[in-house]
């Protein structure tokens, strides 16, 4: 499997950019309506559709060149699901989605100081509208403000294309991949992205009448009787023309790299109303770096997102 470079350090241009960045979410995230208890809100998938109990097993007989970081040994480890709409309020507009999984006391050096959880951060789309953190700033700028978000994306074709292609009327969160859309280490020298595809034997049907909660309806209907899996998988760096570390907007596409199971994650069936666990999870800050040394986040985007991450759950957590 060919290697990549590893991940610099960040520019003091990157600094910069990652502070102008923090500021502008705080504000924006401040000047939107709080949430039932009037807590401030996560800035992108603010609205959970549920968080849920789950479990990832490492397979017995995972290839050698597979086990590496939290795959290296087979077991199983308890996890933590949420599931969730990237920016609307309702289930009734198109959207995509968000699912974020925190795998539990994971042994190991972790890039978080006190912390035993790896987390993976995936979205329903396989690449982000805008290549880099400064872009996706200006996008987030532009899209709060009407005339500017028409005039961004009308001179940003790609961009306008990702949001198009990734907006859409899902007929259960259970139902879909999700991507990690940015770059990680796979131990010494190896990069990878990481999907999850489903392989629940169960599926929604879409409804008619779309409801501002059928998401949230479809996920109890499932869970209550039936249980839900995912397969995780990672798909290998091969060049930077093909499988770019600091482009967010080029799919790695699966002919270029094909992807690979590393574990398979079960939701039991269980309650998706249960208060405690909801409380417990919106309390829960992830964050991609949350995670072992073998798994280090790397690229631009996701040297931002370290600081963004650590300073928005920071805010959230003391503007009660």
């Amino acid at each position: 499997m060919p290697t990549a470079l590893v991940d610099e350090p960040p520019t003091q241009d990157e600094t910069k950019l990652t502070a102008e960045f923090i500021e502008f979410l705080k504000r924006t995230s401040a000047s939107r309506p709080p949430g039932k208890n009037g807590e401030v809100l996560r800035f992108n998938q603010g609205r959970a559709t549920g968080c849920v109990e789950a479990e990832l097993t490492v397979p017995a007989d995972l290839p050698e060149q597979l086990r590496v970081g939290v795959f290296a040994v087979p077991r199983t480890y308890k996890a933590v699901v949420r599931f969730a709409n990237a920016t609307s309020t309702t289930d009734r507009d198109r959207d995509s989605r968000g699912m974020t999984i925190g795998v539990l006391d994971v042994p190991g050096t972790n890039l978080t100081s006190g912390q035993t959880r790896q987390d993976f951060v995936l979205n329903s789309h396989p690449v982000m509208p805008a290549p880099d953190a400064r872009e996706f700033m200006a996008l987030l700028k532009a899209n709060e403000s009407g005339l500017r978000r028409a005039v961004y994306f009308a001179t940003h074709f790609n961009a306008a294309r990702v949001v198009l292609a990734s907006r859409q009327n899902h007929s259960c969160h259970l139902d879909i991949p999700y991507w990690s859309t940015t770059p990680y280490a796979f131990g010494g020298g190896k990069v990878v992205k990481y999907m999850t595809r489903p392989t629940s034997t169960r599926t929604s049907t879409l409804p008619s009448r779309r409801t501002d909660s059928y998401l949230r309806d479809a996920l109890r209907a499932h869970l209550s009787s039936t249980e839900a899996s995912f397969d995780l998988m990672v798909q290998f760096f091969v060049d930077d023309a093909r499988t770019p570390i600091e482009n967010a907007m080029v799919e790695w596409t699966k002919e270029v790299s094909p992807w690979q199971t590393v574990a398979r994650i079960r939701i039991p069936p269980q309650s998706v109303d249960d208060p405690a666990r909801i409380s417990r999870c919106e309390q829960m800050a992830f964050n991609p770096w949350h995670a072992l040394a073998e798994h280090r986040p790397l690229g631009g985007m996701n040297r931002a997102r370290r600081e963004i991450y650590r300073a928005l759950s920071e805010f959230r957590r003391t503007a009660l």
